[in-house]
């Protein structure tokens, strides 16, 4: 229920969602904070002490910190596995690599970038498969072709 809430169906983040629901959390766990401060005001009732403090860190704190958490279990990637991208993900990679590629083909390091972001091409073709596959080796193609022209070459150590 709680990712319906906040993600589309697509895997879109819902930002007025995601913004209500995490400041909401905090401020619970800020008005549990300050309830925290005023239990001494309890007095000698130790029992009503016990369960102020047990309502204002676990009733108002536990929302946050079960948020947290489930951000954290979400999250599918870890450092030492390869990243799972969709393929709208791999798409946008591309077409940032695309875009770099164009921006970066008449600088005087173009040579050292151009190979850089069609190793990057390449990386993103070893991990995805099917259609965004065959775009992924056609955008490093295409960043090797940028990189034979007589332009890019200008730039070479002894070209």
């Amino acid at each position: 229920m709680l990712e319906r809430f906040l993600y589309t169906a697509d895997g879109r983040v819902r930002v007025r969602h995601m913004i209500g629901l995490v400041a909401t959390c905090i401020a619970f766990a800020l008005f549990g904070s300050f309830l925290l401060v005023l239990t001494p005001l309890l007095g000698d009732h130790e029992g009503v002490q016990t369960l102020w403090v047990l309502f204002s860190v676990f009733m108002l704190k536990f929302p946050l910190v079960s948020l947290a958490f489930w951000f954290i279990l979400r999250n599918t990637e870890w450092p030492v596995r390869p990243p799972k991208w969709s393929e709208r993900e791999a798409r946008e990679i591309l077409a940032y690599l695309v875009a770099e590629a164009d921006r970066v083909e008449r600088m005087p390091d173009a040579p050292a970038r151009l190979a850089y972001l069609q190793r990057e091409a390449w990386n993103v073709a070893d991990r995805v498969g099917g259609d965004v596959k065959l775009s992924a080796v056609d955008t490093a193609l295409h960043i090797d072709a940028m990189l034979a022209r007589p332009g890019a070459r200008r730039g070479r150590p002894g070209g």
